[in-house]
């Protein structure tokens, strides 16, 4: 294929489309990993506050007194 009959504008605006819509795709990769890593953050902490024991529950029970 021969390109030598393009002109170097032409050129020069198909590059800069391939790079705008380029830019676009990886803008919109990185927000919907950032929304991933966003839900998985809160799902952690979630299952962190399920597992730690209710505080009401022992508080009170024992008493330590030293003589």
């Amino acid at each position: 294929m021969d390109i030598s009959s393009i002109s170097n504008s032409l050129l020069q605006q198909i590059g800069n489309s391939a790079t705008q819509s380029g830019d676009a795709v990886t803008v919109s990769v990185m927000r919907k990993a950032m929304d991933i890593q966003a839900a998985q953050a809160t799902q952690l902490i979630d299952s962190v506050a399920q597992s730690m024991p209710d505080p009401g529950a022992r508080l009170g029970q024992n008493v330590d007194v030293r003589v």
